[in-house]
């Protein structure tokens, strides 16, 4: 049997690229090649040490110093730095050794330019060598005071690597070891013939040749993986010729998460050979997850509140299990339950990793992306569930690939709200499927019971939003035929469920007072009535972003949405019944649960909560357009091409500018 698997994962690759190979090949060694000589395209970085005074971003220096201590001038109460006293000349202190290192800009020489200053309260010079990679050292004496530019040529071997080493310095009233003051670098090419970056290289031919097999083990068709080949190694091809570093600094995550995202697709297909239809469901999850983590893992992104949540995480470790969270005045100001679910969910995982903060905060990450990436599975069950086709299925799903209001949330640190709301998922599930029929099985109903409770013990954000759903599902259950799950159970599950909640958390003393306290407290904040009408209905139509949120959802989304809600309502196949049940009490939660913005203005993340199910309707009207004839696959794919679009333009930008 060892030996069989990996013959039929080649047959299975082979099968689906027989005709095609010799192509895919020679469109392979086109783009490696292109990508080889587009390092001849010169190209320069600028490093603004400490951050730019002008444009007021920082942090764009970070992933290119290694060794280097924070941006000065800061203070802990100051978010706009650059009005403090002397913002309008930044820079960073320096340790001991210090390095500059960019990455793929290609081989040959080039030069360096270093502005800096010694830095020394006595006034004396500072000491430095400077290695350019296995060269010989270069002593530089730095004065105390007036920073100098010091221009070095540097040898690459595909990255430029400057190794920076100085007298020590301590200051009585400063912990830290001190280096000299580095104001700004630049780095721009000699004339001459650049060999590329074979390590980069390398990172670009791994990925091309994973998506070819993964595309095999899903039965994608020939012209759609070449097609995938072409998009990948055109936007390499763009990204080696302009944006170098960011290339540079991409690909290794990117290849990394492709190639283990294949291996699971080859794993899944060598075991369930014949079951294509959960292949392809997996495969756009996994494409999901490597969108989120792609951002996250990106040395450029910063996050507000990713520690917040391994030190939460550490604390349900050593048995801290009832937590809380300062809350701003806005939503009502102090001391709020913070439910552990999410955590519950991270901390088996940390006996696979280090116990530091470093691998809490890596782990909490991960975990709300997969958690997260999810969602696109659900869907595509639901939509399978109400006796739709495949087709439809996977397009449902793909929406959810770019869900702007995921992406943002998670990128600022949001892990609770994400993570917590899959833990959602089963009592949707349940709701759809577990407790649907018209049966006496008390598995089912107990199942549906436990599922409730879970939800309800999420993140204390989504506790509003889950219960109205509820509320909603029961009250639309009068209406409903038989084949819905009956009233009668779902009051038994609901009040099953919450009497669980209150026993297990929300009961528990220390809760419980903050619960009181906070109670007697109030609000604060509230939105007028016609405001709250107009954002909302602004931003369900991607006109804007919901309430205090930075990203939109996509306009195409939206619109097919509409358009997918109508087609829903008018289908008379008994099997949709369940998911148009479903879908009109998530739509009763969103808008009954906006009457919070009364009196809060910072309210609930209602777009967040909604997005599976545009997610859910925008695929049906997709697969409705699509079934016009070839027109309208057309359509189709220019429609997702711009909802992609959009969505990863905004992903971009969102890890590009977050807190620099």
């Amino acid at each position: 049997m060892t030996l069989t698997r990996p013959m039929s994962l080649l047959a299975v690759i082979c099968s689906a690229y027989r005709q095609t190979w010799p192509i895919m090949v020679g469109l392979l060694t086109l783009i490696m090649i292109g990508c080889g000589l587009a390092y001849q395209i010169p190209t320069s970085v600028h490093l603004a040490v400490g951050g730019d005074p002008t444009s007021h971003r920082r942090e764009d220096d970070a992933p290119f110093l290694q060794m280097v201590h924070a941006a000065e001038p800061a203070a802990p109460t100051t978010v706009e730095w650059w009005t403090l006293p002397g913002a309008d000349n930044p820079y960073r202190w320096t340790q001991p050794e210090s390095v500059i290192h960019v990455p793929g800009l290609g081989g040959g020489h080039w030069l360096i330019t270093v502005r800096a200053q010694g830095g020394r309260p006595d006034g004396a010079p500072t000491a430095t060598h400077w290695q350019a990679g296995t060269w010989p050292p270069l002593e530089l004496i730095l004065p105390a005071t007036a920073p100098r530019r010091y221009t070095v040529l540097v040898p690459s071997d595909g990255a430029v690597h400057l190794t920076l080493r100085s007298e020590p310095l301590r200051v009585a009233t400063d912990p830290r070891v001190l280096g000299f003051v580095l104001y700004a670098v630049h780095v721009q090419p000699v004339n001459g013939w650049r060999p590329p970056d074979w390590g980069q290289l390398g990172w670009l031919g791994l990925w091309l040749v994973a998506i070819l097999v993964w595309g095999g083990t899903v039965g994608l068709p020939a012209r759609w993986s070449m097609t995938a080949l072409a998009i990948g190694g055109g936007a390499a091809l763009f990204a080696i010729g302009l944006v170098r570093p960011a290339f540079a600094l991409l690909m290794p995550i990117l290849t990394t998460l492709t190639i283990l995202a294949t291996s699971i697709s080859a794993i899944v297909t060598l075991r369930r050979p014949h079951q294509l239809a959960w292949r392809q469901a997996i495969s756009l999850t996994l494409i999901a997850v490597i969108v989120r983590l792609t951002g996250l893992l990106h040395p450029h992104a910063i996050s507000s509140d990713v520690g917040f949540h391994a030190n939460n995480l550490l604390r349900l470790g050593i048995g801290h299990v009832l937590l809380t969270a300062g809350l701003p005045a806005e939503a009502g100001g102090g001391l709020a339950p913070y439910p552990a679910g999410f955590y519950l969910i991270a901390l088996p995982f940390q006996l696979l990793l280090n116990d530091d903060f470093a691998s809490r905060r890596l782990l909490v990450t991960v975990i709300a992306a997969v958690l997260d990436s999810l969602f696109c599975l659900v869907i595509w069950w639901l939509v399978r569930q109400a006796g739709f086709e495949q087709r439809t299925a996977l397009l449902s799903a793909s929406g959810y690939i770019v869900a702007t209001q995921a992406l943002e949330a998670i990128s600022i640190g949001e892990l609770a709200n994400v993570g917590g709301q899959a833990l959602l998922i089963p009592a949707l599930i349940g709701l759809s499927a577990g407790a649907a029929a018209p049966s006496s099985d008390r598995r089912a109903l107990v199942g549906l019971t436990l599922a409730i409770a879970a939800g309800l013990m999420t993140h204390s954000g989504l506790t509003l939003s889950f219960g109205t759903l509820i509320g909603w599902a029961w009250l639309l259950a009068w209406r409903q035929p038989s084949t819905i799950v009956s009233p009668l159970r779902l009051f038994v599950a609901a009040a099953g469920g919450l009497a669980l909640a209150l026993m297990i958390m929300y009961t528990a003393p220390p809760y419980l007072e903050l619960v009181i306290n906070r109670s007697s407290q109030g609000a604060n904040g509230g939105q007028p009535l016609l405001q709250i009408i107009t954002d909302t209905t602004g931003a369900l139509l991607g006109l804007q972003p919901p309430q205090r949120r930075s990203l939109p959802i996509p306009v195409g989304l939206a619109l097919a949405n509409l358009v997918g809600c109508w087609l829903l309502w008018r289908a008379t196949t008994p099997t949709v019944s369940s998911l148009r049940w479903l879908l009109g009490a998530w739509w009763g939660s969103t808008l009954s649960s906006l009457a919070l913005l009364l009196i809060a203005d910072q309210g609930i993340r209602w777009a967040l909560f909604l997005y599976p199910a545009l997610c859910i309707t925008a695929g049906i009207a997709f697969d409705r357009i699509a079934e016009q004839g070839r027109l309208g696959k057309v359509m189709v794919v220019a429609w997702l091409v711009a909802i992609w679009g959009q969505g990863l333009t905004l992903w971009i930008g969102q890890i590009r500018d977050y807190l620099h």
